[in-house]
């Protein structure tokens, strides 16, 4: 009928998807395995996402399902008549629609969004405000006039409300819906207000004073003796800076608001517990990729169907040693997080299994690393860490020079599964005509080699893997 349709097996796939995708139109079994479809309406009755997609509900015998909404939720028994169903789907959509009509939109430069949430309040107003600027959309959640939430790609509370603050140009319209989102702001809304519109200003007029974005940190000794009882961000901050080289990522990661980061970073510098080093915006822009490249990322993680923008790459290794300095070099690269709760930087003294990094993209797109054993009986697992993948990155050392054809069998066996582009790399002295050979590769395929230069390698890996990943014919 030309639908797009994603497919769900079971309940609980059916709730993750619909919170990723934002579908317009939930079909269900009521006897879905895992999760039933009377208990999956219910639980997305509740999201705020998903409180308004109408629902139709297929059984084989005649059930009352509590919370339905006359004219727009659909309860059908089996034997179905699919003419029938459509013309009740289609009624249901046009309905739908109806009630989510837009009650207020406009642009950015004839209201500002402080305005704008001002006559809100005012008029204790309830629904979803969306506020779209340079292609990003944030959406703040009101009810009886009192901002309850908001959200901007992966921020969320002030974090995300005073981010929009700063845009200018764009457009709004609020819909009119009940809203069921948990209060995460706290702060009343007149404060709030003033709080979001004086880190703007302020922001704006010491905005040179302030660390770069692209500079990296580093922590000092005296990191590890900060006093207790100080502000949570400080905390906050020096943890991120264990696992984030560059400012731009701190503030990133960090959940409060950017400015307090920005400050925080420069009062802990202030005082020897950091250091920065300056970076060039074009340094930290080499990083990858253009915008039109994010963009052809997202659709080949997200595929047909649009989903969440989030890959994995595979990292495949001779031992645990070569995996460490691999990561390491990847600290200062740009959108790069080491994670904290990985066995790093103490590896066990075989090969980690595991996140032990992930890449933050532009527009939200998140790729993390994880490491997998060669261990030949754990072949299955290979197979099972394998969704959603992007890349796989074989790494040898010379501490696991014979077990260099157990790499190449993994990458075997986990391409049966997916087709994916893949990327080597090796440390010590190895002997290189026996790498390649021992790895499959062609003369013309690129074998890298980990050393002084540290980050630039690591970056180079990365720009062939992504090289071959926006490639029409993937390397593998």
């Amino acid at each position: 009928m030309g639908m797009e349709t994603v497919i769900a097996p079971d309940g609980a796939r059916a709730l993750e998807l619909a919170i990723e995708e934002g579908p317009s139109f939930i079909a269900v079994d009521a006897a879905l395995p895992v999760i039933g479809g009377e208990r999956l309406f219910h639980t997305l009755r509740k999201n705020p996402h998903t409180s308004r997609v109408p629902f139709l509900i297929v059984s084989d015998a005649a059930s009352e399902i509590r919370g339905f909404r006359a004219g727009v939720d659909i309860f059908l028994k089996r034997p179905l008549n699919f003419e029938e169903m459509y013309a009740r789907m289609r009624q249901s959509l046009l309905t739908a629609g109806n009630e989510a009509s837009k009650e207020i939109e406009g642009t950015l430069s004839h209201m500002s969004l402080a305005d704008l949430l001002q006559f809100l309040h005012l008029n204790r107003k309830e629904g979803e405000l969306k506020v779209t600027s340079d292609g990003r959309t944030g959406s703040v959640f009101i009810k009886e006039g009192d901002i309850l939430n908001a959200a901007l790609e992966v921020a969320e509370r002030e974090k995300a409300l005073f981010r929009m603050f700063h845009w200018t140009e764009g457009r709004f319209e609020f819909i009119p819906k009940p809203v069921a989102a948990p209060k995460k702001i706290k702060a009343s809304t007149g404060s709030l207000l003033m709080e979001g519109m004086r880190q703007v200003d302020e922001y704006r007029s010491k905005k040179d004073q302030l660390p770069s974005p692209d500079s990296v940190l580093k922590l000092s000794p005296a990191a590890e003796s900060v006093p207790k009882g100080l502000q949570p961000i400080v905390y906050d901050v020096v943890q991120l800076v264990k696992a984030n080289a560059r400012v731009r990522d701190v503030v990133e990661r960090s959940s409060f608001p950017d400015y307090e980061v920005y400050q925080t970073i420069a009062a802990l510098a202030a005082k020897g517990i950091l250091s920065e080093k300056k970076g060039s915006g074009a340094e930290s822009r080499k990083e990858f990729l253009s915008a039109d490249e994010v963009l052809s990322i997202r659709e080949k993680i997200a595929g047909p169907s649009g989903g969440a923008g989030h890959g994995k790459i595979l990292l495949i290794s001779t031992s645990a040693h070569v995996v460490a300095e691999f990561i390491r070099d990847c600290r200062d690269l740009p959108g790069f997080s080491l994670n904290t709760k990985s066995a790093f930087p103490e590896l066990s003294m075989v090969n980690p299994l595991g996140e032990v990094g992930s890449f933050r993209l532009s527009g939200g797109i998140d790729l993390s690393l994880f490491s997998v054993p060669t261990v030949k009986s754990t072949g299955p697992l290979w197979r099972a860490f394998s969704g959603n993948l992007v890349g796989i990155i074989l790494l040898a050392d010379e501490e696991g020079a014979p077990q260099i054809k157990e790499l190449l069998d993994a990458k075997r066996d986990i391409l049966l599964k997916k087709r994916a582009p893949s990327v080597h790399v090796v440390r010590g002295v190895l002997d290189e005509d026996a790498c390649r050979k021992g790895l499959g590769l062609s003369d013309a395929e690129p074998l890298y080699t980990l050393g002084k230069d540290g980050a630039e390698t690591a970056a180079r890996v990365f720009h062939s893997l992504f090289g071959s990943l926006l490639s029409e014919e993937k390397a593998v």
